[in-house]
């Protein structure tokens, strides 16, 4: 059977992006035009990004990749690594070349670990996601409501406890609004933990002379933006999310009382599954023009493929705005059809 084909020249040069057409952040109607002719002249009005005109070479129907003339892609990284062994052993050779290397992205699957059963822990399919979690959320949500109910009631009483009998009461109202007020809280205090996690920990800059903080960097994050669509690695696994969540748990159990910890933390679990299934989506859905998701799809697509040291809420912009991180995203003739 022949193979589908979606041809476009660059100068002397033909590529196939066939396979790219629904991953191109401009959509597919900006690039259907050009089928078999030079996208030369209209990458470059454009302004096209350095990591744009990288991944372009990946569809190259003669396979080599090369320095462009113009300087518009960097010179081929991929020779400094080989993409049939295990990625994570290999990443800490590349020292200083490591930063250009990871925010060059490839259109590749990925290998992380030689180990068939540590690679399986890092491969997680989408609905994984909600099936681990919603049931946990739904039995923590159960769980502290009881409690919360119980300490209002009068059946449990520790020191601690003040503190929910005093908000009940600066709220006057029935429990169900306090409980949500609890998981309301933990929603918002996910979101500053998303874009904190994204700016701080994700992104964080890697030494040259560091190989462990370029093996933590690239197994957290890193290959993420190296491989942005390879689908089995765009949700958070379990195994590390439940670390964060139970660290999150024993933090604020510092301060506050057993019940209200609970509902707090089954509020931050609603806003991770919602950031990841969104996250998800950013990737792969196609969202109506000037719906929410359509301009958060065009804002993280602007975070991976120009603008890397911005732009680091995924569900929400709010602390972008807030800590002056924020993409603007210009105007465009028509809307984007993904």
């Amino acid at each position: 059977m022949k193979a589908e084909s979606f041809e476009v020249q660059y100068g002397s040069d033909k590529y196939n992006i066939y396979s790219f057409l629904n991953n191109h952040p401009g959509g597919v109607n900006y690039i259907a035009p050009y089928k078999e002719r030079d996208v030369g002249k209209r990458m470059e009005d454009t302004k096209h990004s350095r990591a744009a005109y990288y991944l372009f070479e990946e569809y190259k129907k003669d396979g080599r990749r090369r320095r462009r003339q113009n300087g518009k892609s960097p010179e081929d990284l991929e020779k400094l690594v080989d993409w049939n062994k295990p990625m994570l052993v290999q990443v800490g050779s590349l020292g200083t070349k490591y930063k250009e290397w990871v925010i060059s992205p490839v259109d590749r699957t990925l290998t992380l670990f030689g180990n068939p059963v540590l690679e399986s822990l890092t491969i997680t399919p989408w609905y994984v996601v909600p099936i681990v979690w919603i049931p946990i959320i739904i039995y923590l949500v159960k769980l502290g409501t009881k409690r919360y109910v119980d300490i209002t009631n009068g059946k449990l009483f520790l020191i601690r406890d003040i503190i929910v009998m005093h908000v009940s009461f600066i709220l006057d109202s029935s429990p169900s609004i306090s409980v949500l007020t609890y998981i309301s809280s933990g929603i918002l205090i996910w979101t500053f933990l998303e874009y904190s996690l994204h700016r701080w920990v994700f992104h964080m800059e890697p030494s040259g002379r560091s190989r462990l903080m370029i093996y933590i960097h690239f197994a957290i994050h890193g290959l993420h933006h190296k491989v942005p669509f390879d689908t089995r690695r765009l949700v958070f696994p379990p195994v590390p999310a439940a670390i964060i969540a139970l660290t999150l748990y024993k933090f604020f159990s510092i301060f506050l009382p057993e019940s209200c910890i609970i509902l707090v933390v089954a509020g931050a679990l609603i806003g991770y599954v919602t950031y990841d299934m969104i996250h998800f989506y950013l990737h792969y859905g196609a969202p109506s023009e000037d719906s929410y998701f359509y301009h958060l799809k065009r804002y993280h697509n602007q975070h991976h493929f120009a603008h890397h040291d911005s732009g680091f809420g995924i569900s929400s912009i709010l602390w972008d705005k807030i800590f002056g991180t924020a993409i603007r995203l210009r105007k465009l003739g028509m809307g984007i059809r993904w």
